[in-house]
């Protein structure tokens, strides 16, 4: 894996998605698949553009409150 060279980088792991949002890295993996979650695919590697993820996060909360 390659080394974070940023204090705030642009893109973050599956993994690291997954410890952020408290859910294992499996279910993030099935969210991108999915096209639930904003990403990446690079090969055979996923990044998850931070903004995007903070975006989704931001219309997820938006959407239960409007239920």
């Amino acid at each position: 894996m390659a080394k974070q060279i940023t204090k705030n980088p642009l893109t973050i792991s599956p993994e690291k998605a997954a410890d952020l949002l408290g859910v294992a890295p499996g279910v993030v993996r099935q969210m991108l698949y999915k096209n639930e979650l904003p990403g990446i695919h690079l090969g055979k590697r996923w990044l998850i553009p931070v903004k995007s993820l903070e975006n989704w996060i931001d219309a997820q909360l938006e959407h239960v409150s409007n239920s």
